[in-house]
């Protein structure tokens, strides 16, 4: 019907709206001049791809406290030895959680399908680790990617190169008694 078709649309210009106020055209600064920030390394066409999903991540995740979300986030990644953002029906995540509990270690899950602001968390995991895609797993405040992909590689390639257990034992997830 016409009226899905202007709703679809409107959504559309909506995302694209959102997306451009994320990421700035230019990175200018008096005396500085242009930031390598600004510089793109990819295609534009991958840029606009990524800017729409970023507005349409946002557009979804509603009103809520960009910064207060955000820190929240960074704190746990901080103080946290082992965490790991999820969703419940995630095969991928699935995967990530056994390797880790087959591993005996101990982690903190986010369940971002479950907890109240879980697509906030979501919209701004993308903004620190240009991804909103779950598993997000990080060890010792670094981001080791999801089930196999992202960050250094995701835990299974971690655990079959033999080097996510000394990553867990120096977050303090697991010591050395624990090994598998």
């Amino acid at each position: 019907s016409s009226f899905g078709l202007s709703l679809d649309l409107t959504m559309l210009l909506r995302s694209i709206l959102i997306a451009a106020t994320l990421v700035p055209t230019t990175a200018w600064s008096p005396g500085v001049g242009l930031h390598r920030s600004a510089c793109r390394t990819r295609p534009p066409t991958m840029d606009m791809f990524t800017d729409l999903k970023r507005g349409f991540t946002k557009i979804t995740a509603g009103d809520y406290d960009e910064a207060a979300v955000k820190a929240q986030i960074e704190r746990d990644i901080a103080r946290k030895p082992c965490i790991m953002y999820s969703t419940t029906t995630c095969p991928f995540c699935k995967s990530a959680k056994k390797v880790l509990d087959d591993m005996n270690a101990i982690y903190t899950n986010i369940e971002c399908d479950v907890v109240e602001d879980g697509a906030a968390i979501r919209t701004e995991l993308e903004m620190i680790i240009g991804r909103s895609s779950v598993p997000a797993v990080f060890v010792g405040g670094k981001f080791v990617g999801g089930c196999d992909d992202g960050g250094l590689g995701g835990v299974i390639p971690l655990k079959e190169k033999g080097e996510l257990e000394s990553m867990l034992i120096a977050s303090g997830s697991m010591t050395a008694t624990q090994r598998i």
